[in-house]
């Protein structure tokens, strides 16, 4: 694909017009009265127009953008720097030129020119080309709050060699250039209480569960243990009662809902005014629980294109997961379509196939109950975090409902 494509303008054919004109009345006026000294501005005229075209036609033809791809992620105030490169495969170089850019008011910068248009911001920066090289220029920027955003609407101009006017290439593929300012993470209080220990596939050194399949050791038998505990191979060797040592095992494992919608007084369901704060105290869950290398999955009724028709992260934990979350986060936009808190759950509920911690973020609407009775008689411990209250403390769900 054809990565540029150039923009002559009309005020360029009007200057070819223009100095047309002007070779024909000089050479014109010259023949009639003779003076040939009036050709040479006929023939410098002409000369513009010729070298005008060819430059028009052959100008910034071997320019290329390189156009890796690149991701920078960062969080809200944080500082960080987009690497742009461009190649002039021309002898000739290029001075003075401009590469413009736009992106989304999610990010900005202190060192270069920006502008605000219809909610973007367009970003100028200078940038001359050498001849047969590679030129590169960093853009330092600041992110100013979450969201996505990648580059676009990408031009470089320079100066025409013969005309006053500007020569504008456009560029045409998309550029692979993407921003991801995560959401900030709000603390919630209550948190350390808030996990399901049940027994599962992590081993701990401490725990009530026990995997009757994976015995460790035996010791001596005393009267406190089950009799199904005894180990009997073993202890006809000793000649002495001996019990099975367990492995023991815990699942300390949470599933996370958010709900990114509320009702008004009369019933109707809009995106949450707390949509921002929302996502960060799932941000801290996600971080809090990924620091203690508990699993968790993270669920959003926001509409997606997909065969879950919600944003859903699946179970898991560590560093990898944790960065999918934040990413997902990331991406949520208030203007996505949302899925009806009933039908979100009525889904969700299908992924409980184990005992576990469920944290509500968002409210709770009445229609709901009867998914938190039936998870709680399954042994389900449900939390709900409240973020109209003054402090963010996560409180048992049990008879809480949304206001």
């Amino acid at each position: 694909m054809k990565q540029w494509k150039k923009d002559i303008g009309e005020h360029q054919r009007k200057s070819d017009d223009l100095l047309l004109s002007l070779a024909i009345l000089t050479g014109l006026t010259g023949f009639v009265i003779n003076e040939w000294i009036l050709f040479l501005p006929t023939a410098l005229f002409l000369t513009m127009i010729v070298v005008g075209k060819w430059y028009d036609r052959y100008g910034g033809r071997q320019l290329e953008f390189v156009n890796h791809k690149q991701t920078i992620r960062a969080f809200p105030g944080d500082e960080a720097e987009v690497r742009l490169q461009l190649k002039n495969g021309s002898l000739i170089p290029i001075l003075n030129g401009e590469l413009s850019f736009k992106t989304d008011t999610v990010i900005t910068s202190q060192q270069t020119r920006v502008r605000e248009q219809r909610k973007e911001y367009v970003h100028s920066l200078p940038l001359s080309l050498v001849s047969k090289g590679m030129t590169g220029v960093t853009m330092p920027i600041v992110a100013k709050r979450r969201g996505v955003t990648k580059l676009s609407a990408l031009h470089y101009r320079f100066p025409h060699l013969v005309r006053f006017a500007p020569v504008t290439l456009n560029f045409q593929p998309a550029v692979q250039t993407e921003v991801i300012v995560y959401p900030e993470q709000k603390p919630i209080y209550g948190v350390e209480e808030v996990f399901q220990m049940s027994i599962g596939d992590q081993t701990s050194s401490v725990s009530r569960f026990e995997n009757a399949l994976m015995p460790i050791g035996t010791r001596d038998y005393v009267s406190s243990d089950p009799f199904h505990k005894v180990h009997w191979k073993a202890s006809a060797k000793t000649q002495q009662l001996q019990t099975k040592v367990l492995e023991k095992q815990v699942d300390m494992s949470w599933m996370i809902l958010v709900n990114v919608t509320e009702r008004t007084k009369l019933g109707n369901r809009h995106v949450s005014n707390h949509l921002e704060d929302l996502l960060s105290y799932a941000s801290f869950l996600a971080y809090y629980a990924s620091k203690r290398d508990y699993s968790y999955e993270l669920a959003l009724n926001m509409r997606r294109p997909h065969d879950t028709p919600y944003y859903y992260q699946p179970e898991g934990n560590g560093t990898a997961h944790l960065k999918h979350s934040l990413e997902l986060l990331a991406r949520i936009r208030s203007d996505h379509l949302t899925l009806p808190m009933e039908e979100f759950m009525y889904r969700v509920n299908h992924h409980l196939y184990k005992r576990k911690t469920v944290v509500i973020l968002g409210e709770i609407p009445e229609e709901c109950q009867h998914y938190m009775k039936d998870w709680k008689r399954r042994g389900i411990r449900l939390f709900h975090l409240n973020p109209e209250g003054d402090q963010p403390i996560l409180m048992p769900a049990e008879g809480r409902t949304g206001s």
